[in-house]
């Protein structure tokens, strides 16, 4: 009997443990947002089992898990899983020297910058810097003042940037809410917008296109949006900034973000890194590109220096050839002078792109 006791305390241990951690991931998930010290106190417990939990954290945190209802419970497994297995990691987006004021007020213009680091510490940072969006952003030991506030806002900015930059799909929900939340600053709520298009792809147009056509919203959040759809490298995008490009009394700053957008989309140097997988799906967006821009020279001749340099960006080929004829046989003069300006940088991107 008692060795049947051993083996059944043996069986059973693993289920026992693998409950606790699901417990404790529960437990760290539901606290509330802005709760650093709930959070620390929840985070510990789960730190706490170390190594042994190491199994139970990268299932609990597989990216399939970062769905809607599931990120952040994910998010939650991911980064305690850092900090048992990177601690280096983690210290390294705890305390970024880069708004440490002893490090930046040693450079010739002593302003905090913390992105470059954050962003080479590659795709491990996101859970930590989602972490720390969620539950520690104020709690860090930022400097008195307006130096204080500044360094906050470089935090803030770089952790919703990083995501985006490396086009990490598990930030997608929290980006989204971030851009959706009014209470935010503008200017942090427009990097969210751009990173949101990065990391979301074609989920990110029904948030985009919202807040974009929502005139109660700040302009630079959506304007930023505009710009975001150039971060969507699918044709859905294209359609989406067609439609808008489009309406009557567009103010001028949404439209001139529609057209930095159709340039970011368009790229050529992005869809050649994208591979030759992506060649069709590429052609069929830079030409649509190309085509919204030839139009928009024709109804918008004052956005030239825009328009030239979203047609130098896409290089589309046959473009050259559209923005001759235009310039030579437009009926109106501003037309053909707009035309006549964008020829040459036009010419010059599509040599050096063959």
């Amino acid at each position: 009997m008692k060795t049947l006791a051993i083996l059944l305390t043996l069986l059973l241990a693993p289920a026992l443990a693998a409950s606790e951690l699901d417990t404790l991931l529960d437990e760290a998930a539901a606290v509330k947002a802005g709760d650093h010290k709930a959070w620390l106190e929840a985070r510990g417990r789960i730190i706490a089992l170390g190594e042994d939990a190491l199994p139970g954290l990268r299932a609990a945190g597989a990216e399939a898990n970062w769905t809607q209802d599931g990120w952040l419970r994910a998010m939650v497994a991911e980064a305690c899983r850092l900090r048992i297995d990177k601690p280096e990691t983690a210290a390294a987006v705890d305390a970024p020297r880069g708004i440490d004021p002893a490090h930046y007020k040693l450079f010739r213009k002593p302003e905090p910058a913390c992105q470059h680091d954050l962003k080479n510490l590659g795709a491990d940072a996101v859970p930590l810097l989602l972490e720390r969006w969620r539950w520690t952003l104020e709690s860090h030991a930022y400097s008195e003042g307006e130096a204080g506030s500044t360094e906050r806002d470089c935090f803030a900015r770089a952790i919703l940037f990083v995501p985006g930059f490396l086009a990490d799909r598990r930030a997608r929900f929290a980006l989204q809410a971030a851009l959706e939340d009014i209470s935010l600053p503008e200017g942090w709520r427009a990097t969210a917008a751009v990173s949101l298009g990065q990391t979301a792809g074609t989920d990110a147009l029904p948030a985009l296109e919202k807040l974009f056509d929502d005139d109660t919203q700040a302009t630079a959040v959506r304007e930023a949006c505009g710009w975001a759809f150039g971060r969507v490298a699918d044709i859905k995008a294209a359609d989406a900034i067609k439609s808008r490009l489009a309406r009557e009394n567009l103010p001028a700053g949404l439209r001139r973000a529609l057209l930095t957008g159709v340039g970011l989309l368009g790229s050529a140097w992005a869809w050649k890194a994208r591979g030759l997988m992506r060649q069709a799906a590429g052609d069929e967006v830079r030409e649509s590109c190309a085509r919204m821009l030839l139009e928009a020279l024709k109804s918008n001749p004052e956005e030239h220096d825009f328009i030239s340099r979203a047609l130098a960006l896409t290089a589309w080929n046959a473009s050259l050839e559209w923005v001759r004829e235009l310039a030579d046989t437009a009926d109106s003069q501003p037309v053909r002078d707009a035309a006549r300006a964008c020829l040459e940088p036009l010419q010059t991107a599509i040599r050096r792109n063959k």
